[in-house]
């Protein structure tokens, strides 16, 4: 059995088997307690039988206006665990937080170019909600995503709209991707932009 609770300070002393992902990004003890701090809402933890960490996603809210937003800074799911849709689970989780409760205009996220697993995952979604868009050319993730194309999200489509050049170390590009969410009836939020932008031009990364 599954449970998807908050993180709490002592799995940041169990998790380390998670990250040992190599497109999962480790960050230092500093940042995590940050995100704990200020985002509670935005760190969840899926724990299985022996209170096991199976999985976690990593976000927050910011922004002004209608670039008021939830970010996915970091969703990973350990390979033995994989293909059980708990990646769409905590995904499905961050976007309602970011929809019904801080009545965000949209979310986001940053993935690998070269993170095709990760991709192929957004691009097959799922069949009754709205798309996962691409904002223009590549993207990095200030967010780490780690899992295979089997846990697809609650998303429907992918299109292209942004790619931010050197974004991850300074080497390989990023896509950054939107999903509108009810606040943004227009969908402005996921108007596609015509040329790749640099990581100095991000507003929010």
């Amino acid at each position: 059995m599954t449970t998807i609770r908050r993180f709490c300070c002592n799995d940041l002393l169990r998790f380390t088997s998670v990250n040992l992902d190599h497109l999962t990004e480790t960050f230092n003890m500093s940042f995590y307690m940050t995100y704990l701090a200020r985002w509670p809402d935005y760190f969840h933890v899926a724990e299985g039988p022996g209170n096991r960490i199976m999985g976690y996603i990593m976000g927050k809210v910011e922004g002004q206006g209608e670039s008021w937003h939830g970010h996915v800074t970091a969703v990973t799911v350990s390979p033995e665990y994989r293909r059980q849709q708990l990646a769409k689970k905590l995904m499905n989780l961050l976007e309602d937080i970011s929809d019904k409760i801080d009545k965000a205009y949209f979310v986001d996220l940053f993935v690998r170019a070269s993170n095709t697993p990760a991709i192929k995952m957004y691009e097959k979604g799922g069949k009754s909600s709205p798309s996962w868009t691409f904002l223009s050319c590549s993207m990095r993730h200030e967010s780490s995503t780690a899992f295979k194309s089997g846990d697809s999200l609650k998303s429907k489509n992918v299109t292209e709209q942004r790619r931010v050049l050197r974004y991850y170390s300074g080497e390989e590009d990023g896509l950054d991707m939107r999903k509108a969410l009810s606040r943004d009836v227009e969908k402005k939020s996921i108007i596609p932009l015509k040329r790749p932008v640099t990581p100095d031009e991000l507003e929010y990364d």
